[in-house]
């Protein structure tokens, strides 16, 4: 009996250590964790993480990995100018919600550090697949949906995606003009970043090169 309450409590006091261990990881800035461990850690938690520069704009730098995406946030700092699509940065902040998208927040731009180049590969979104929290900055592809509703005055448009409805949108104004040209039943082909935005979640197409079936 004494000798099984010592081999149980030798295995709680490890499986202590691992989760200090694996705590610790998350809220060191010197030790790299993926992107979705990272975020798995919560709001205000610490955390270095490796992504590839996917989008830029103002203050923020989506990057992702091959677990996850994130927005990278610094206010004021034009970091969406320093950056470009393809580079490869290590990031140290703190993890953030903000509107319903995860954002790693930096103390400044020497918490950026550019360490090479990379690529992501672009996830296509099933049939029957509605985007959701999993998605959050990712960049995706569909292919060959219709039109279900036609732009409305913010240019979003919404394709059936089988049963699932997908809304397209872009900050770019080539593409918003190209949105508002398509009809009912027009076949679209497009990639973007997905983001929750009033109520939804969105592929934001970056630039006219997103227009996939052009």
């Amino acid at each position: 009996m004494k000798k099984f309450l010592l081999i149980a409590m030798v295995v709680l006091a490890l499986g202590l250590v691992l989760s200090s261990c694996m705590n610790a990881n998350v809220n060191n800035k010197n030790g790299v964790v993926s992107i979705k461990s990272a975020i798995s850690g919560g709001v205000s938690t610490t955390a270095t993480v490796v992504g590839v520069v996917t989008s830029g704009y103002g203050d923020n730098v989506v990057i992702e990995d091959n677990s996850a995406a994130i927005n990278v946030y610094i206010a004021k700092s034009g970091i969406g100018n320093l950056y470009k699509e393809g580079d490869k940065l290590r990031v140290a902040g703190s993890i953030e919600l903000y509107k319903g998208n995860w954002a790693i927040d930096p103390s400044s731009t020497s918490d950026v550090t550019k360490i090479g180049t990379g690529t992501v590969s672009v996830k296509s979104i099933p049939t029957n697949t509605a985007l959701s929290t999993d998605d959050d900055w990712m960049l995706v592809k569909v292919t060959n949906l219709p039109v279900k509703k036609i732009a409305d005055k913010y240019d979003n448009v919404v394709l059936a995606n089988g049963t699932k409805d997908i809304t397209i949108y872009s900050y770019d104004s080539n593409v918003g003009k190209w949105l508002t040209s398509l009809a009912t039943g027009d076949k679209v082909s497009v990639r973007g970043y997905v983001k929750y935005m009033y109520g939804e979640w969105k592929i934001v197409l970056r630039d006219q090169s997103d227009e996939l079936d052009k």
